[in-house]
């Protein structure tokens, strides 16, 4: 008989369904129209958050710029007996690599195949990942300093007023 009864409300002229819909302190239009409403994003609001966003991002580039600078500092006149054999390994590993490529270079018009297999070698993702580790350890920090932190320090000085 529910049944019957729910499909009977469907078709009557029960106003229930309207004053649900149109009722002026908690019906479905006005919780629509105040849920719209709150997804407005003031100019206030982005000016707020902007300032924020910006004061957050100076402050994490000078924790950036404080823990390079102070790497830098520590390791610049490093000179043990672990890091000779570690510079002799990355300069080994950075002639290796830009020996193949040179190799398969100039073997290239005496015989393609041999040339094509040493050009594999040397673009092999262990080749590749040794040479960007090596460069990146040793060079990194020479092209973080003078690239990156540079205008890092500019934003700082900006930032800090």
């Amino acid at each position: 008989m529910s049944f019957w009864s729910a499909v009977k409300g469907i078709f009557s002229s029960n106003a229930k369904p309207v004053d649900d819909i149109l009722d002026k302190d908690r019906g479905l239009l006005v919780r629509a129209g105040g849920f719209i409403n709150d997804l407005s994003y003031t100019e206030q609001e982005r000016v707020r958050d902007n300032a924020e966003l910006v004061a957050r991002q100076a402050a994490a580039y000078g924790e950036l710029i404080d823990t390079v600078t102070e790497h830098a500092r520590s390791t610049a006149n490093e000179n043990t007996q672990r890091s000779l054999p570690r510079r002799q390994v990355a300069i080994a590993i950075i002639r290796v690599e830009l020996f193949l490529v040179l190799a398969s270079v100039v073997i290239w018009p005496f015989r393609p195949e041999y040339a094509k297999f040493v050009w594999l070698v040397a673009s092999s993702s262990l080749m590749i990942g040794a040479f960007m580790a090596v460069v990146v350890f040793f060079f990194g920090s020479y092209g973080i300093s003078n690239h990156l932190l540079k205008p890092l320090r500019e934003v700082k000085k900006k930032a800090s007023g």
